[in-house]
């Protein structure tokens, strides 16, 4: 930043170190899929690992970032569902995977009138992002900042298990879309596939889903159901 002065520079540089995680594995599968394993303060904390995943596609290319480390749901078909919940992921943290990925993806540094290789951003890896809201939030009102990385909220997906309370906050306070992890369509069946309906059923979520929408009006947001 050479618009700072050689000696705050020096002191910044003296006081202060910018990480974003340790990169333990970076691998690519034949079909371009890029997997990253990213540990965070793993010597004092040997479980805290994520995976961050860069999905191509033929006119875009999906981010899939985690918002927890392990999780409390265990959704049935979930392999992430079989694991503890270890802890919250930092604000941090969450944006410490999208600048691991823009750096090797070339987004970052950000080049004026350049296209984002990163072209959409889903909060569907590891975690419930809802049940880590103020991280889920804060990260996104950083992301999101026109002073800073200016990512588009029209391109960011926050996809939820059903916590009914909190979807319409994701367009009252962010305005990015909105993913429902469904898996089914009657309360009987999702009981046993997304154990969280027996506390949010079908009926509560899908209130919620129409209170969201009436937030967003005609932002062009719309609903995923998966």
């Amino acid at each position: 930043m050479t618009n700072l002065s050689k000696l705050l520079r020096q002191e910044l540089e003296e006081k202060y170190i910018i990480h974003y995680g340790d990169v333990q594995l970076d691998r690519k599968a034949k079909d371009h899929t890029r997997k990253f394993l990213i540990g965070f303060n793993t010597k004092q904390d040997p479980g805290a690992i994520v995976e961050t995943v860069i999905i191509p596609e033929k006119h875009r290319s999906t981010l899939c970032i985690s918002s927890q480390i392990g999780c409390s749901l265990k959704c049935s078909f979930c392999h992430t569902g079989t694991q503890k919940l270890v802890r919250n992921l930092t604000a941090g943290e969450v944006i410490g995977q999208y600048m691991i990925a823009a750096q090797r993806s070339g987004d970052f540094p950000i080049q004026d009138n350049s296209k984002r290789v990163l072209s959409n951003m889903v909060f569907m890896g590891q975690g419930e992002p809802l049940y880590n809201w103020r991280t889920t939030s804060k990260a996104i009102k950083i992301l999101t900042n026109s002073e800073g990385l200016a990512y588009p909220k029209s391109k960011i997906v926050v996809s939820t298990s059903g916590v009914a309370p909190l979807i319409p906050k994701l367009a009252s306070e962010l305005g990015v879309s909105l993913a429902i992890s469904l898996h089914a369509t009657n309360n009987d069946l999702r009981d046993e596939l997304v154990p969280l309906n027996k506390t949010y059923p079908l009926e509560m979520v899908l209130d919620a889903c129409r209170q969201y929408s009436q937030v967003m009006g005609n932002k062009g947001r719309r609903i995923t159901f998966e």
